[in-house]
């Protein structure tokens, strides 16, 4: 009981910094690049995860060593998922990329789940992830045909939705393959953490390069570096720690349909700071959240079910 405590306050305080973190970026973040933003935010965390890893005895090294494939599997979805993210915030709202990315998470999940037949695909599950899929076809049409948040063009708003959606089935697709490593490995949180960095490092600094070494004093100056740590720890450490702690004290399948409040409270900062001049895409944003919440209560219905008839 304190574990499933424990997992559902870290899906609370991942849902609140990560909604956070994204109207941030979108909204004071345009002025450096995605690669560099990237870089510079991920290359704090992991030096974090890795210190703090090593501080506490642990040895970083051993699930490279034991699970090699696994981990270049966790480090290209991560690549896919972070990356992507980060662009995908720089080019279309908070709230409707973070409905997006949420919304994609258990589609993703449920495919791999019932591929490798954990699930039956007639279930309450899938009928979830049907409702999930049918309010963000919804999202994206309004929003490419209606007024935002803030204007964008129509090539930019294109990339912006693509990217969130591969960002997403990324996403789900590493809260999968992540919680399989935890269960066969019995492997700690930190470990995963201290792993899943390095080509997604290696990628953005590669892309990013052309702004590092064109850079003046004033491009990177010590109050947007200070500011880019800080959002460092807001967007990338508290989301990796509590994410990865919840898919190990919940499971993949819960946590994938148990973050709905991250676009709704987007929704929220956005309202405050710019507000919206049409209705129509906040109202599919709260829906596709409502999705997710139906979705989460029909696999707790059906789990419950389950338990009962054994």
């Amino acid at each position: 009981m304190k574990a499933l405590r424990a997992g559902y306050l870290s899906i609370a305080v991942y849902c609140v910094s990560t909604a956070l973190s994204a109207v941030w970026v979108t909204f004071s973040f345009s002025q450096i690049s995605g690669a560099a933003l990237t870089f510079i935010t991920l290359l704090t965390a992991f030096v974090i995860f890795f210190g703090a890893h090593l501080l506490s005895g642990g040895r970083p090294s051993r699930l490279l060593r034991t699970h090699l494939a696994d981990v270049v599997i966790l480090n290209v979805l991560t690549v896919a998922a972070w990356f992507f993210m980060f662009l995908a915030l720089q080019r279309i709202e908070a709230s409707v990329e973070s409905a997006i990315y949420q919304g994609c998470v258990p589609v993703a999940v449920l495919v791999c789940v019932v591929y490798t037949r954990q699930v039956p695909f007639q279930s309450l599950r899938t009928l979830g992830c049907v409702l999930i899929s049918l309010c963000l076809f919804g999202l994206v049409a309004a929003r490419i045909t209606t007024a935002g948040a803030i204007v964008i063009a129509p090539a930019r708003l294109y990339a912006g939705i693509a990217l969130a959606t591969v960002a997403g089935l990324a996403g789900g697709l590493y809260v999968y393959w992540s919680g399989k490593v935890v269960r066969q490995s019995q492997c700690a949180t930190l470990d995963i953490l201290s792993n899943r960095f390095y080509l997604l490092l290696v990628v953005t600094g590669a892309t990013g390069y052309a702004q590092f070494s064109g850079a003046t004093a004033e491009s990177f100056a010590p109050a947007l570096i200070g500011k880019l740590v800080l959002l460092s720890m807001v967007s990338v450490v508290i989301p990796a720690f509590t994410l990865q702690h919840a898919i190990g004290s919940l499971g993949a399948s819960r946590v994938s349909i148990i973050t709905p409040f991250v676009p709704a409270l987007a929704l929220v900062v956005e309202q405050r700071l710019a507000g919206w001049p049409s209705p129509v895409v906040p109202a599919l944003i709260v829906a596709t959240c409502v999705a997710i919440v139906l979705s989460n209560v029909w696999l707790t219905v059906q789990a419950s079910a389950k338990i009962a008839v054994r």
